[in-house]
């Protein structure tokens, strides 16, 4: 009778997690996109070039990391592979926050390869967010290079649907880290999520 009781509340317990589970996922929205980016000539006297973020694609089209996009004296663009764009129902204040800026925007993060794996560039793609919150936290660490890229219509479209499904209003809130206050903020470099030139010199981690 023990064994019997033993056995039907691990079922129940494991129907119950598999239930957890598909709802988790149920809350999550994933997109594949290819991802973009330039090797450019630096007028810096301190760097002879550098690397930024440039776009996506919506499918690799049977192109393979590292592959030349096009080429001539000031830049080289390259496929840095495709990489998945995980969007979260908890994270929706987030993605309000950028639909109410001056153009959506997703945030590509490269990270410097380590030499002994073999990647065929230097950099590659450790991250593609939609919030400007985590992006934000990427830019601080001054370790990755950070760069803010337009939604297309479609993702647009699809992620505000998912916002709509999932997001709820909450009437006060202290507040947070990630909430990030422009006077608070670095002295002398703009947060992430607002739209800014890049320097002549560009990126010098590059």
């Amino acid at each position: 009778m023990r064994n019997n009781t033993l056995r039907c509340l691990w079922r129940v317990k494991n129907e119950l997690a598999d239930c957890e589970r598909c709802a988790n996922l149920a809350r999550e929205l994933t997109i594949m996109l290819g991802v973009l980016a330039e090797r450019r000539r630096s007028v810096s006297r301190w760097a002879k070039e550098y690397w930024i973020p440039v776009g996506i694609a919506p499918a690799s089209g049977g192109l393979t990391t590292g592959d030349v996009m096009l080429s001539d004296d000031e830049r080289t663009r390259y496929f840095m592979g495709m990489h998945a764009l995980t969007c979260h129902a908890a994270d929706t204040e987030a993605y309000v926050h950028n639909f109410n800026s001056q153009v959506p925007a997703l945030f590509i993060v490269l990270r410097r390869s380590p030499s002994e794996d073999g990647h065929p560039l230097p950099w590659f793609v450790h991250s593609v967010t939609a919030s400007p919150y985590l992006a934000q936290d990427y830019d601080d660490s001054g370790e990755d290079i950070v760069e803010r890229v337009p939604m297309s219509p479609d993702i647009t479209e699809t992620l505000k649907d998912f916002v709509n499904r999932y997001h709820q209003e909450e009437e006060f809130k202290k507040r947070r880290r990630d909430k990030l206050d422009l006077e608070d903020h670095k002295f002398g470099k703009d947060p992430i999520f607002l739209q800014r030139e890049k320097p002549a010199g560009g990126n010098l981690d590059g």
